[in-house]
């Protein structure tokens, strides 16, 4: 054993520490003491039966009284699991599996000692990236709708955290993702009899002078007074907590060009009374999306015929659509490629037909401008339809005009919007998402050499040159039914979105792709940049290039 230094004696530990080496349960080998929190000693270490790093908090507490609410832990047979100290935390996260929340791994006592192991979160707490730096207010939102996110998973199960706070806040070393930990002091709704040790300035009024009526709403203050703080830097000091009708200062004093929508959440978020603040995690999430509906993106576009083509069969649609009323701002975005077949007239009036009525039939989906909210899963199936739709008119106009007579395309449609991209796909048009991190090919080439890179029988250099890289087995035109591929994911600040026929990516590799996008920066002189490129190389095709930029939150 070791003596740690300033060791808090409450409940006779932090004065006798476990020390390195040390196993438990015959599997949790001590790294390291940390620290002593609420009484209890908090050590790491690893698990070998996994391998993994976890954390270890160790308890000794003869008199700890139940919770009268306690949730129930089904998968477990030990009677005598409710008087071990730590069962509410461990039943809270037991009861909650989502990926933004710290996982549960174990629950024991061992020689009059009780035990609780949860997993190692990687990354830094939020609390390193305040003593940094404020927080730009796009990275804001964007942890900010995780945070909802984690939330919402407790508050459904009448769970509340209760003690909200930037070092309970993980995130990861991409800065993409945040992990909430910290649940020492969760209980489940109604609370009754509840002993608060965690009381800190990130803290709701209610919270800090003992109001029984405590519910969601305190959580969606502590929120508040966190958001406030990654803008501001601004931390309120205990002295300020001692007057109960203390105020924090907007966000709009300290950050004057701030979006004021930003400013009139957080504001909402820190009311004083439960009242008048969101009455739900959900309801504030929802707010915090709608910030994403002013975002603007920057488009560029370039298309030319190649070098050895007469005519040029692709064709492509840019749309920004913003709509702004006194209750009622919309903002989306739809872009299309698409490479036609079947001669230079019939593949450009069949690579037309697509564009025109896929955009149409999006836009006439949002023209109802009364609709609160589209849901995802309503939005995908929008694109499908829309791709179906086209089909039917495309194999229609083919079989009426025998001037059309066989004609086809391909087909890369998407839809921005409110920081989620939805994609139709149907063809060897392709769809990529750029930024710092790499470039990933979002779409799946409908080729057939694409199918025979997937399976593995070709490389990617035996593609290049393949006599039959321009076979494409699945289009648009071809018969009256068919197969649409959509995928959804999100698009953050400073991402690109990018959409091309196959005379681009035939000449140009992925890896320049992604250089070129990113050192040029702006998305028109980039989409030239490449074609120019491509046509360098031999173009032998017709190339089309779409590129969507995400400018930030501000």
């Amino acid at each position: 054993m070791f003596q740690p230094e300033n060791p808090d004696t409450s409940n006779n530990l932090g004065t006798d520490v476990l020390e390195k080496g040390y196993l438990l349960h015959e599997r949790y080998r001590i790294e390291r003491f940390l620290e002593v929190k609420h009484g209890a000693n908090i050590y790491r270490a690893t698990d070998e039966v996994t391998n993994f790093i976890v954390i270890l908090k160790e308890k000794l507490s003869p008199n700890y009284v139940p919770r009268t609410n306690s949730l129930n832990v089904t998968d477990r047979n030990d009677k005598n699991l409710k008087a071990n100290p730590w069962y509410d935390e461990f039943a809270i996260l037991r009861s909650v599996t989502y990926p933004t929340v710290v996982k549960v791994v174990d629950i024991f006592t061992e020689e009059s000692k009780y035990y609780l192991v949860i997993e190692q979160l990687e990354g830094n707490d939020l609390k390193y990236f305040l003593t940094k730096n404020k927080i730009n207010p796009q990275q804001s939102c964007d942890w900010m709708i995780q945070l909802c996110q984690s939330l919402s998973q407790l508050h459904r199960r009448n769970i509340v955290h209760l003690d909200l706070q930037p070092r309970y806040i993980v995130v990861t070393k991409d800065l993409q993702r945040i992990r909430l930990t910290g649940f020492d002091s969760a209980w489940q709704v109604p609370i009754e009899n509840m002993i608060n040790e965690s009381i800190s300035v990130y803290s709701s009024p209610e919270l800090r002078i003992g109001h029984k009526d405590i519910d969601q709403r305190s959580d969606i203050y502590s929120l508040g007074a966190i958001w406030h703080e990654m803008l501001t830097g601004y931390q309120a000091s205990k002295q300020d907590l001692e007057d109960k009708w203390f105020c924090f200062p907007e966000v709009v004093e300290f950050h004057p060009s701030i979006n004021p929508q930003i400013n009139r959440i957080i504001a909402k978020m820190l009311s004083l009374s439960p009242d008048k603040r969101f009455n739900s995690i959900d309801e504030l999430k929802l707010s915090v999306l709608e910030l994403f509906s002013s975002v603007l993106y920057n488009v560029g576009y370039c298309t030319d015929v190649g070098v050895e083509r007469e005519a040029n069969e692709d064709s492509f649609s840019v749309q920004n659509k913003r709509y702004i009323s006194q209750t009622k701002q919309l903002n989306y975005g739809i872009f299309i490629v698409a490479d036609g077949m079947g001669g230079a007239k019939a593949g450009e009036y069949a690579s037309a037909l697509a564009t025109q009525e896929v955009s149409s039939y999006i836009n006439h989906y949002f023209e109802d401008l009364n609709v609160k909210k589209f849901q995802d899963s309503e939005l995908l199936t929008v694109m499908e339809q829309s791709v179906k739709r086209a089909n039917t008119i495309i194999y229609q106009e083919s079989k009426e005009n025998k001037q059309y007579s066989g004609m086809g395309t391909t087909i890369t449609a998407s839809l921005i919007y409110e920081g989620q991209l939805f994609i139709s796909h149907v063809g060897d048009s392709r769809a990529y998402l750029i930024n710092n991190l790499g470039i990933e090919k979002i779409s799946r080439d409908h080729s057939l050499v694409g199918r025979l890179l997937e399976i593995g029988q070709i490389t990617p250099e035996e593609a290049a040159v393949h006599p039959q890289r321009n076979l494409i087995y699945r289009s648009l035109g071809g018969f009256p039914a068919v197969e649409v591929e959509v995928y959804q994911l999100p698009m953050r600040s400073n991402d690109y979105l990018l959409l091309c026929s196959d005379g681009l990516y035939e000449h140009v590799k992925d890896e320049e792709i992604q250089k070129i996008v990113l050192s040029v920066k702006d998305p028109s002189q980039a989409c030239r940049h490449l074609v120019n490129l491509a046509n360098l190389r031999g173009g032998d095709d017709n190339s089309t290039v779409v590129i969507v930029k995400i400018d930030e939150i501000s």
